[in-house]
């Protein structure tokens, strides 16, 4: 899934990173929040809310909230809560959907689309 409206070719020469303040704020990864540049693993990030949104029928942070500050604050401060029939019945989703929505960039499937791919 691609907004080509914000798309942009990450290059080597910038390492790979970008600081652009840009995307629906309920998708947006904490990284990309806190102004310090980020990477690939935004998308993985994004994906992951794609994932909780399909399997449980709402966004796990700011669902609520129309002011985009509310819900950074939120995507930056609070933990995922799943509900009750995720956690009764399909535990291997929440296990895929923690690693994709980690907050450090790095543990997020090791940062790599390869390891989302191959993910069991």
């Amino acid at each position: 899934m691609v907004d080509f409206g914000s798309a942009k070719i990450l290059s080597e020469e910038k390492g790979y990173r970008t600081s652009s303040l840009v995307g629906t704020p309920h998708y947006m990864c904490p990284e990309l929040l806190s102004g310090k540049g980020y990477s690939f693993p935004a998308d993985i990030w994004s994906l992951g809310i794609c994932i909780f949104e399909y399997l449980c029928g709402y966004v796990p942070f700011g669902e609520k909230k129309d002011d985009p500050f509310l819900i950074y604050e939120e995507i930056v401060k609070n933990e995922i809560k799943y509900p009750e029939f995720i956690k009764e019945q399909d535990p291997e989703a929440i296990f895929l959907i923690d690693q994709l929505l980690s907050k450090s960039p790095e543990i997020r499937l090791k940062g790599s689309f390869i390891s989302l791919k191959t993910h069991e």
